[in-house]
């Protein structure tokens, strides 16, 4: 197996692929193509992350880059620091959902967002061409500590945005899992201004990550016996505290495709504005917004391609169908934090809270899978579901079909070698018959 290059960032297993010699080349590349100024360092609770994020700010810093250390902290807190304190760019340690062996490069530009696709082309080239900018050891620059500069300012960003008096007259009472990750960084101390009682659960960050860190419908299903009587929701981040899944005690709502709908039809409550998410995200979203005469705007999978359409479109507000929301009130990225935020109005809010806006949504249920394909089998996939599906309507992003109640969209993952599958519609049975005659096409069980 190699780096996994994409522009989602660089990612690898820590050690054969993913080492300080590569990070030095990506770093001094990455360099390059931002405009003078420091540069933000931060990560997530990994065991990697400590060493490679010191030769992260040592290339930086040969490079003749300040370096803004923040830590081990949220991803968003980076991209959010990057645009408030007018720095170059930032660089984030996280290979987000992937195992401890696992580590990641983000990259993020100059307005806090990471790379566009043309921005990661000009990455790529600088990469490639290899020359570099190393300066004497008389211009290395410094390196500042700003870990809790970072935290303070995505706090006050976020509490800004919400009724914060209104949510602390709520009683809204919230168990959070944060796996050992970086959202035990900021979460319960945002809990804590926005007057919720928390039960908090593994939230010291020191990298030991729970067998499946995703905030998935699967490990949320996992939590909610534990989850006390009572408990207005349950929430859970994945390590870098860039999404969040979610769980409404005692109904059918349970994971990581709830929350940007829950948060979108609320936010229209307010105000309307053009809506974007990606092509693998529940068709909620539009039941969410057309009640409201809200546009959405899907786009290829990936924060990137979401963020790049958002600006295109002024939205309102976007996100993916894996727990990120993005508000641009705060900042160009998904945000567990503005998320929980949201939630947290939405419930204080909404006549009859959560569950009553969950309610109104008709039944969509959804179905993942990620499958390893053998023999080259992903180039004649179009051929091969034609039988079953017809032409698909959009191939910008592998292949993806609607159809009743939802679509199928099958795509090469950014981020792991396997073939995402995803089936969404108004029928648990017709979504499961519908992934086994998907199976069965690929040679899966």
């Amino acid at each position: 197996m190699s780096l996994m290059v994409s522009v989602s960032g660089v990612r690898g297993i820590v050690g054969p692929e993913l080492n300080p010699l590569v990070i030095g080349d990506w770093i001094a590349a990455f360099s390059q193509i931002l405009p003078a100024g420091p540069v933000v360092v931060g990560r997530d609770s990994r065991p990697s992350g400590e060493v490679l994020s010191l030769a992260v700010s040592s290339v930086f810093r040969a490079l003749g880059r300040e370096v803004l250390e923040v830590g081990i902290v949220p991803t968003p807190t980076v991209q959010l620091a990057v645009e408030s304190w007018s720095a170059a760019g930032g660089i984030i340690l996280s290979a987000s959902h992937n195992p401890p062996a696992w580590n990641a490069l983000k990259f993020v530009d100059t307005d806090g967002s990471f790379l566009s696709p043309d921005r990661f082309s000009a990455l790529k080239r600088a990469y490639d061409a290899r020359e570099r900018g190393f300066v004497g050891a008389a211009s290395f620059a410094t390196g500042r500590d700003c870990h809790e500069s970072a935290l303070d300012l995505h706090e006050s960003v976020v509490l800004k945005m919400v009724d914060v008096d209104r949510i602390r007259a709520a009683g809204i009472s919230v168990t959070l899992e944060t796996g050992h990750g970086a959202g035990g960084t900021l979460l319960p101390r945002l809990a804590a201004k926005l007057g919720l009682s928390l039960d908090g659960r593994h939230l010291e960050p020191n990298g030991n990550l729970p067998a499946n860190p995703e905030p998935t419908a699967e490990t949320l299903a996992g939590i909610l016996p534990s989850v006390a009587a009572g408990t207005t929701m349950l929430l859970m981040v994945d390590p870098d505290a860039d999404r969040l899944g979610m769980a409404l005690p005692g109904t059918d709502v349970v994971g990581e495709e709830w929350t940007l709908p829950l948060v979108v039809r609320n936010r229209l409550t307010q105000t309307i504005g053009p809506v974007v998410t990606n092509l693998s995200t529940s068709t909620r979203v539009e039941e969410a917004a057309r009640p409201m005469g809200a546009e959405v705007i899907r786009t290829p999978v990936g924060e990137a391609h979401v963020v790049a359409e958002m600006k295109l479109r002024r939205a309102l507000i976007g996100g993916e169908g894996n727990g990120g929301v993005i508000d641009p009130r705060a900042h160009l990225g998904r945000d567990s934090a503005v998320g929980l935020a949201l939630l947290a109005e939405a419930e204080a809010t909404h006549s009859g809270g959560l569950r009553a806006l969950a309610s109104s949504f008709p039944p969509r249920f959804m179905v993942k899978e990620k499958i390893e394909l053998t023999d080259n089998k992903f180039g004649d996939l179009e051929t091969r579901f034609a039988a079953l599906l017809g032409a698909p309507e959009d191939r910008r992003d592998g292949l993806r079909w609607s159809i009743a109640g939802g679509f199928v969209h099958l795509r090469a993952s950014n981020t792991e070698p396997i073939l995402r599958v995803v089936v969404e519609t108004a029928s648990a049975q017709e979504s499961e018959d519908r992934i086994q005659a998907l199976r069965e096409q690929l040679g899966g069980r």
